[in-house]
């Protein structure tokens, strides 16, 4: 069964921050009728990159979370930055500046919603094959990474251990293994 879409009644900006904005949207529910806010997140699109050396490592990086509170394990990405057209430039860029590597080949994965319940940006996925390190880091203010290499042949057990809990991450291994599954 198909939903209709809810219509929308209006808009109102709550708060804008550096790299998002809150606003509540009134919509009505077309089965009910009845006319309910949300309070959703608007922010510019991502991008996330699985990168693999010819030697068969995932390259990951670990760094402080202020939401967790603690240091999480993930795969390089970020935001699109204003004036990137293309996903895949910010792709480059992410893996460049969070890793110091540059890839051989690209493989666009995909993309998913990050939380589309309150969420309104998307999330583009690539496969980074054949990396290489080119040189130091080039890190944002508020970054502190740190690069961790780990074989592929032991990231199942990575994933078992709860050693990676970032959504955003394990559906880009999910949209890997899709693709080496053909």
């Amino acid at each position: 069964m198909t939903r209709q879409p809810w219509e929308k009644l209006g808009d109102e900006t709550l708060a804008r921050h550096l790299v998002f904005h809150v606003r509540r949207s009134r919509q009505r529910s077309p089965r009910t009728g009845v006319e309910i806010p949300f309070f959703l997140i608007d922010t510019a699109d991502w991008v996330n990159i699985l990168p693999i050396t010819d030697d068969g490592e995932i390259v990951f990086v670990r760094q402080w979370r202020q939401g967790s509170e603690r240091t999480s394990l993930e795969l390089p990405g970020g935001l699109i930055d204003p004036g990137e057209t293309d996903p895949f430039d910010a792709a480059v860029r992410e893996l460049r500046e969070e890793t110091g590597h540059v890839a051989k080949e690209w493989v666009k994965l995909g993309s998913c919603n990050p939380n589309p319940a309150i969420m309104s940006n998307r999330c583009y996925v690539y496969l980074a094959q054949g990396c290489t390190e080119v040189g130091e880091l080039l890190q944002d203010q508020g970054e502190d990474i740190e690069v961790v290499k780990v074989p592929a042949d032991e990231l199942d057990q990575l994933l078992r251990d709860g050693g990676v809990d970032h959504a955003i991450v394990l559906a880009t291994i999910a949209l890997w293994r899709a693709y080496t599954a053909k």
